[in-house]
This record gives structure tokens, C-alpha cells and sequence, in this order.
């Protein structure tokens, strides 16, 4: 509707004496759609201009009258409704959804704009946990979602590639190869040997002052140490990929926090510079007392930086290579007091652009009975994950359960043989579109817990649910027999049925537009849902709504609805990540 809303806007601008942009940010939806499609509540303007609300609603409703492309404006109470009119509208939108040039819904608005996306960001040396998959998938959904409206978008994966662990790590592998020598490592190796470590310097203190030790030399940049390093950092990019392809997801650029190692320095100068940056205790602090925050810690007493002081130079560069739009940070609830307080540490060091990067949160993973068995929880109690005691759902376990249940549900009901033949494929896109949707279809700042069953969820409200739904649209096409006419008169439809499908379709793009504003994916999950509901309620009362009948002209203008509302839910699954399939 946020073409006839824009409408509408224009249309009571001059009425009211406001610019047609004061206007949009008013306009809402009656609470009944009997009432119309869009209403404008008259309480402020009515108070700016010392006016009764209901006589100035009476007033525009009157001088509007019926206005295109509105077929009806009546005010009610201190409301003025709009209705669009049915014809119009069905027709407009259709055209718009099955346009061969341009996506609907996708827009210029971001023309000459760059977004900087700090997404996923796994820890190197331990493989990808069902924890890394919020940041991820949220991550790369604003990615595309950005891009559709016509932003440029650097998706950076700003990996966690330095710290002591990475020295625990060679004291833990020096071990292994005295023991085996030459002896390959992959992913799952690191993480044992890093669990590994964790177990027996609870009895063997010198491992953490060897690990001290190799960390320095790394710092230093020992050979050896950067041979090893660079030996953990490789085999873990080999590993994250190989999930990342399976989620149809690739990153514009790897800049870990190694990368600002030689950059954290020219930070601290300029901190000191401006004055901001004092010792306390011993360390490197910025002092936040005035903001209600502790104080920022750029620097401990043994002189190592912090995640912080990364931050800082983090920004500053995607500052100066981008000069972004919006900088925005994948990262959980956890984290919100530490982007507090490097947003404003970097407003006080007067990067004016520091308003411009915004945290994206999202809620904790916990963990529900059974899922570790091992665990023996009492029933309802929940869990955190811990790396260190080797409790870990690893990210490739769940995708690949997902995968098996729904290969066997594809066999045991595929009605044509191209499906049963090509069941491995589909089940890949149908058990991964499965997590994905289970992911992306709940608020993002709401806390998850992770059940097995939740997670291989393929009925209900779910992502096959919506890749069922758009194979059985492509099925009615199919059956159809010919090309559907790129250009196609569909004032046939009138139905009830027909014109709320054509009213949904016509929402689309302004979920997408809340959904940028929000950096809320689960907007689109709840649009799509709410698509398929309608296009299904339209598609199973075959008495009224036969799709393929006599009547070609009916026929034809049933037909491109049908093809619209493929085109909005292969586009609204394609910005969530899941594949559209054309058969199940």
C-alpha cells in the first residue's frame, strides 16, 4: 500500500498546510477492513491547527471526495478513510509483481549509498555452533534486503583471529605433535585441542604462562607462531565455507581483529590527543561517568588491548574506506553496554558519522533439556553452550538432521518420479530452508532456546510450508500449458477472495520498508506467511475460484494473480536465504 499511502499524502498536504512527507509518517490502517485501506487520524493536526479533530476529518474527507485513485474518502470520527479503488488496484499491483525488468518491491532509495554489515564473526579454530546462526542469518537477510532497495552493501565477517587462546592452542598442538608427528589437523581436532588445554591446566598451572609465552611471540611475530596461526586461521576458513555455501551466503570481505593490530595504536594517540584516554589503576581507560556507562577499557595493566580498542579502529577504518550510510553490528543482547560505549567514545573523539552505526541485537541462545544428554538436567531447565567443556551443537550436525527428515518426507510422498530422482537436492533446500525460517520467522531481540525438535520443524508455519506453497503455485502454471502473456488484463477479478490477494501483494513493499527501517527480518517471514494464507484461502474454494477454466479472459487474469504472488514469495524467500523450488 505505500503507493496509494504516498498518494494519499499528497493529496491532504496542502489541506492541512504540511509537507506530503508529515503526512506519511501519520497514515495508518483502519482497525477494520471494511472501513478501507488507509487512515489518517486527524488529533494532531486538528491540535496544531486549534481545530476539532472530527470537524477537520469531516472537512478533508469533503474536499477530497472521491479523488484517484481513491473510490471512496469518508471521514469517521476524527478519521478520514481511504478506499482504493478495487479495479485500479488489482491491476496496478499484478502489472508491478510480474514486471520482467525489476523485482517488486526493489527500489533506488539506497542509490549512492553504502551499508556496512558486521555479520557472523565465528572465533577461528572452533567450527561453526548452532549459536553462530543468529548472527549469520539475520545478518545476511539485511544484507539482501539492503541490496534489493538499492543500497551497496559491504558484508564484513570480522572474524576472531587474535587473543591468548590462540596460544593455548600452541601449547596444545606442540603436545599432539610430539605425540604424533606430521599428523594433519582439521577444525574439529582444534577444538579438541583446545578443550583439551582448558582440562589440564586445571592441574598443570605453568600451561597457562606457556601459552602467555607462545601468545608474545605471536605478537612478536615469532615464524613459528605465524605459521601455526596462519596454519588454524586457513583450515578454519576452509570449514566455515563449506556451512556458508550451504546457506547460499558469501562475504564481500574477512577482516578479523588481527587485521587492526598495527591500527589500534594511532587510535589510543588520537584518544590521548583529544584528552580522552587517562590511566586508572594501571590501565588505559575512557571515562563515561556523564553517560551513566563504567569506563571504556582501551588497555589493561599488561598492556593488552581489548576487544574495545579493536572496535574503535575498526570503525575508523570502514569509516574511511566507506564513508557508510549506516554501519550496522550483528552481534547479541550481551554485547549492547560495550557498542554503548564505543558509539559514544567514538562521538566524543568528534566523528560526527558515529550516529550512524547502530548495533543490531539479538536475543540469547539457551539450550533445552535432552539436547545434551549427557547434562542430566532436571526437565525445563535450560543451558548455555560452553566451548571450553566441549558442550557445542555444532551448526553442520543440525543442518544435516534437518536434511535427512526431510529427505525421508520427500520419498515417502513425492507423487512424480523428477522429485523422488532429485530428492537429495530438494531435501537440501527444504531441511536448510527449514532452520533458516525457524531462525528468521521469531523477533530477533527475543531470547531462543534451541530443541531438536524445534529446530527440524517442516510443518505449521514453517520455511517448507512456504516452499510447498510456491511449487504448488508453479504446478497451476504448469498445468496452464502455454506462456502466460507478459501483459495481461485482469479486470476480470473482483471476487472478495481476489481483492484481498491483491491487497497482500500490495503490502509488500511496506514490509520491506519496515523491515529496513526495523533491521528486522521476521517482518518478511510474517508477511510471507500471511501471503500464503491468503493466496490459499483464494486457491482451495474451487467452486468460486476455478483457476483454469472456460472463460480465457478469467482464466488468463487468475493466472497472472497466481504468477504475482509466485514472484513476491520467491522474492520474499530469496532475501530470507531459502531456496523457491518448483516441484514437491
Amino acid at each position: 500500500m505505500l503507493a496509494y499511502r504516498e498518494q494519499a499524502a499528497t493529496l491532504v498536504a496542502p489541506l492541512a498546510g504540511k509537507q506530503p512527507d508529515e503526512i506519511l509518517d501519520l497514515l495508518t490502517a483502519p482497525p477494520n477492513p471494511a472501513l478501507g485501506d488507509i487512515a489518517l487520524p486527524c488529533f494532531a493536526l486538528a491540535k496544531q491547527a486549534g481545530q476539532n479533530p472530527k470537524d477537520l476529518a469531516a472537512r478533508i474527507a469533503d474536499e477530497l471526495g472521491a479523488a484517484e485513485p481513491f473510490s471512496r474518502v469518508a471521514a469517521m470520527g476524527p478519521y478520514v478513510n481511504f478506499t482504493v479503488d478495487p479495479a485500479r488496484l488489482t491491476g496496478e499491483v499484478i502489472a508491478q509483481a510480474r514486471d520482467p525488468e525489476h523485482a517488486y518491491g526493489q527500489t533506488d532509495e539506497g542509490k549512492g549509498r553504502t551499508v556496512v554489515i558486521d555479520y557472523s564473526a565465528p572465533n577461528i579454530a572452533k567450527p561453526l555452533a548452532v549459536h553462530h546462526v543468529r548472527s549469520t542469518l539475520i545478518g545476511a537477510a539485511l544484507v539482501r534486503l539492503y541490496r534489493l532497495l538499492g543500497y551497496t552493501v559491504e558484508g564484513v565477517n570480522h572474524l576472531g583471529d587474535w587473543g591468548t587462546n590462540f596460544g593455548q592452542l600452541m601449547v596444545s598442538y606442540k603436545r599432539r605433535e610430539a605425540q604424533h608427528p606430521g599428523r594433519s589437523v582439521d577444525i574439529h581436532d582444534l577444538l579438541a585441542m583446545y578443550v583439551r588445554f582448558h582440562q589440564q591446566a586445571e592441574s598443570e598451572d605453568e600451561l597457562n604462562e606457556q601459552a602467555q609465552g607462545w601468545f608474545s611471540r605471536l605478537e612478536q611475530g615469532d615464524p613459528e607462531a605465524v605459521r601455526l596461526w596462519e596454519m588454524f586461521r586457513e583450515e578454519s576458513l576452509r570449514s566455515f565455507q563449506k556451512l556458508y555455501d550451504r546457506f547460499g551466503i558469501s562475504f564481500e570481505h574477512y577482516i578479523g581483529e588481527s587485521f587492526y593490530n598495527d591500527k589500534m595504536q594511532a587510535t589510543i594517540d588520537r584518544l590521548r590527543d583529544k584528552g580522552l584516554a587517562e590511566e586508572s589503576e594501571g590501565a588505559l581507560v575512557v571515562k563515561l561517568d556523564e553517560e551513566g556507562m563504567p569506563p571504556c577499557l582501551l588497555r589493561k595493566r599488561d598492556g593488552s588491548t581489548l576487544y574495545a580498542t579493536r572496535d574503535l579502529a575498526a570503525a575508523e577504518y570502514r569509516w574511511q574506506r566507506w564513508h557508510f550510510h549506516k554501519c550496522l553490528y550483528v552481534v547479541g543482547n550481551q554485547q549492547e553496554l560495550h557498542f554503548r560505549q564505543v558509539f559514544r567514545v567514538l562521538e566524543k573523539m568528534g566523528h560526527d558519522w558515529a550516529r550512524r552505526c547502530e548495533h543490531v541485537k539479538f536475543g540469547m541462545l539457551s539450550f533445552g533439556p535432552g539436547v545434551f544428554e549427557d547434562e542430566g538436567a532436571p526437565s525445563g531447565r535450560r543451558v548455555t553452550g560452553s566451548t571450553r567443556r566441549g558442550r557445542i551443537v555444532f551448526l553442520q550436525e543440525v543442518l544435516d538432521r534437518a536434511v535427512a527428515k526431510a529427505r525421508q518426507i520427500i520419498l515417502d510422498n513425492a507423487r512424480e518420479d523428477d522429485v523422488r530422482e532429485n530428492a537429495d537436492a530438494l531435501a537440501e533446500w527444504v531441511g536448510v530452508g527449514a532452520v533458516v525460517f525457524g531462525e528468521l520467522a521469531q523477533r530477533r531481540t527475543k531470547d531462543a532456546v534451541f530443541t531438536w525438535d524445534k529446530a527440524l520443524n517442516l510443518q505449521g508455519d514453517s520455511g517448507p510450508y512456504l516452499q510447498y506453497t510456491h511449487a504448488r503455485l508453479c504446478s497451476v502454471l504448469r498445468r496452464f500449458g502455454e506462456d502466460l502473456p507478459s501483459q495481461v488484463d485482469c479486470s476480470p477479478l473482483g471476487t472478495p477472495l481476489e481483492i484481498e490477494v491483491a491487497k497482500a501483494l500490495a503490502r509488500w513493499p511496506d514490509h520491506l520498508a519496515r523491515a529496513k527501517a526495523e533491521n528486522e527480518p521476521s517482518i518478511l517471514s510474517d508477511y510471507l506467511l500471511a501471503l500464503a494464507a491468503e493466496f490459499n484461502r483464494f486457491f482451495t474454494d474451487k467452486a468460486r475460484h476455478r483457476i483454469i477454466g472456460e472463460d480465457r479472459a478469467l482464466t488468463l487474469a487468475r493466472l497472472a494473480l497466481v504468477d504475482a504472488v509466485r514472484r513476491v514469495l520467491a522474492t520474499g524467500l530469496g532475501l530470507l536465504g531459502i531456496h523457491a523450488p518448483e516441484k514437491m
